[in-house]
């Protein structure tokens, strides 16, 4: 069972299972204030809870939640609300804290996408100085998933990126560099970021002995390869 029909609930729908609810829909911009939305979200998922009847219910939050000095606006906010409301709820959670995804590069909104697109289009970029950001393939997201779901606990909230956290104007230079184009940006003094712990998800991933390396270069090896087919 899959909510959801975009890229995160797109590249679990080969794995469909009659024993898991994957929560794939909702608010997603954490820009976001519209109670509508919020709102939304919430029926969604109420109604989700109960039809799932004993499914293993997989859902996908943030991982700025588990940065405790981290200011949470309004988005965080509903976030925690969400993941309070599905361990209220559920007797087999799985809940997932993720960083930004990336896939198909030409669609879907996150930093990596909109900077793509940005110097593709020549647009101009407002990049904060002090700006992190912790990253991961979708592909690899689902294979963490997939992993999780037959040998880690139930009941367990997991933050899933690669470790190392990259400057946004770091981001930006990566793509510049794999494109071979200049990017039309402005850089400016602001700070925005956090740090996290991953021990364990990399205590799981060795455990597991997963396909997945994680690494300084592990944004520009990844990148790379969507470059070669999205160019």
């Amino acid at each position: 069972m899959i909510v959801g029909n975009g890229q995160l609930a797109q590249v679990f729908m080969p794995f469909d299972s009659k024993d898991v609810c994957y929560f794939a829909s909702g608010v997603s911009n954490s820009n976001c204030t519209d109670p509508i939305q919020f709102e939304r979200e919430r029926i969604l998922l109420e109604d989700t809870l109960q039809e799932s009847n004993n499914r293993k219910f997989v859902y996908f939050s943030s991982c700025a939640l588990s940065a405790s000095d981290y200011p949470k606006n309004e988005y965080y906010q509903h976030k925690q609300q969400m993941e309070d409301l599905i361990k209220n709820n559920s007797k087999s959670y799985y809940i997932f804290r993720v960083p930004q995804l990336f896939g198909c590069l030409k669609s879907h909104r996150t930093i990596i996408n909109f900077f793509y697109n940005s110097i593709i289009n020549k647009d101009l970029l407002v990049v904060y100085s002090e700006a992190y950001r912790y990253v991961i393939e979708i592909k690899d997201l689902r294979k963490i998933v997939l992993a999780f779901l037959d040998y880690g606990e139930a009941n367990s909230v997991l933050d899933v990126a690669n470790p190392y956290r990259y400057k946004a104007i770091e981001i930006l230079e990566t793509l510049e560099f794999l494109l071979r184009r200049s990017a039309n940006y402005k850089l400016i003094e602001k700070k925005d970021g956090y740090h996290l712990k991953f021990k364990e998800l990399e205590d799981f991933i060795k455990k597991t002995r997963l396909d997945i390396e994680f690494s300084e270069d592990y944004l520009k090896i990844e990148l790379e390869k969507k470059i070669k087919v999205y160019s």
